[in-house]
């Protein structure tokens, strides 16, 4: 009896080490396959050389390669601006009534190198289609780059970024595509600031009036955000967008996060429409990863068109960004 309990209990033992087995196998199989910045930039700078050959064919080569003086890129922030590569994708197809990529968006999870290099994988199979079309064979093929970093990525998808622009007839980046950006980041924010006023309760009712106020651009106490300035320019945009930064770092700090560094105006030359843009890529992104802390899961809202925009009504926009921020701030 006691041979015959030990034999059964041998014979369970085997069976539960086989189950086992067999679940770390399958988990080996169908374990998701991580991918680092190098695989991201290869595909991103083979997409750049598939557009070298468009804008050829296309006879533009007035082109001047914008340069990102961000030295601190992360994957949240590339993924970003793939999410605008991909817009222009899609309206290219639509001009051109071919099927367009699908549009993604902007939402506060940690991304990874992973994340960004399926949103790559789109751009590439776009591109290529969009080249074939035009009876071109692709003869080329990636690079097998290393040592890249997110940042050495966000340069070349900045590029990208640039000559889709131009495949799209746009010479250069328009106020009005920076306004309407900063609308999404302010839209962004207001509706983060609603969901925090409802998780205050009634023993917190003035940090409930100051968010929501914010909102508003107004103060409990009957003031307003200063009225619009005219005559601004983009370095004023930009200049508005580090302050918003600064204010952001200091909400990353709060929620034990590491800060972004900022870079210094002193290191542009020449500030133009395409280097605001870049900001709003910047603070869109990081208005998203500071959702996780806040335990806010709201996406952000996809990019609507404007017409007679000018870096003055930009200015004003970021402004209230700015003045919303400092509210939260003082409510933590």
């Amino acid at each position: 009896m006691i041979t015959s309990s030990l034999k059964l209990f041998r014979y369970a033992s085997i069976i539960k080490a086989l189950f086992f087995i067999s679940i770390l196998s399958m988990s080996q199989v169908y374990a998701v396959q991580k991918y680092s910045p190098n695989d991201v930039f290869s595909g991103v700078e083979y997409s750049n050389r598939i557009l070298d050959e468009l804008l050829s064919l296309k006879n533009i080569s007035d082109l001047n390669i914008p340069e990102s003086k961000e030295k601190d890129a992360k994957p949240m922030h590339v993924y970003e601006l793939h999410v605008s590569v991909l817009n222009e994708l899609y309206h290219y197809a639509l001009k051109q009534k071919r099927p367009p990529p699908p549009l993604t968006t902007s939402t506060p999870i940690k991304y990874t190198p992973t994340d960004v290099y399926y949103l790559t994988q789109l751009v590439i199979n776009n591109l290529e289609g969009i080249y074939e079309d035009e009876g071109q064979i692709i003869d080329f093929s990636m690079n097998n780059p290393s040592g890249k970093t997110p940042t050495d990525v966000y340069q070349e998808l900045f590029k990208l970024y640039y000559q889709l622009n131009r495949l799209n007839g746009k010479k250069k980046v328009s106020p009005n595509e920076v306004y309407s950006h900063f609308v999404r980041a302010k839209e962004d924010l207001q509706y983060t600031l609603l969901l925090l006023s409802k998780k205050y309760n009634d023993s917190e009712e003035q940090k409930k009036r100051l968010l929501i106020t914010a909102i508003y651009g107004m103060h409990p106490n009957g003031t307003v955000i200063s009225a619009q300035q005219m005559g601004k320019k983009p370095g004023d945009v930009v200049e508005m967008s580090f302050k918003v930064r600064n204010k952001l770092n200091t909400l990353r700090k709060h929620h034990q996060l590491t800060e972004i560094t900022i870079p210094s105006l002193g290191d542009y030359e020449q500030i133009k429409p395409i280097d605001a843009f870049l900001q709003t890529q910047f603070i869109i992104a990081e208005l998203n990863l500071l959702k996780i802390p806040l335990d806010i899961s709201s996406t952000t809202n996809s990019f609507k068109a404007v017409m007679g925009k000018t870096p003055s009504d930009v200015y004003q926009i970021i402004k209230h960004i700015d003045y919303m921020l400092e509210r939260l701030i003082n409510t933590l």
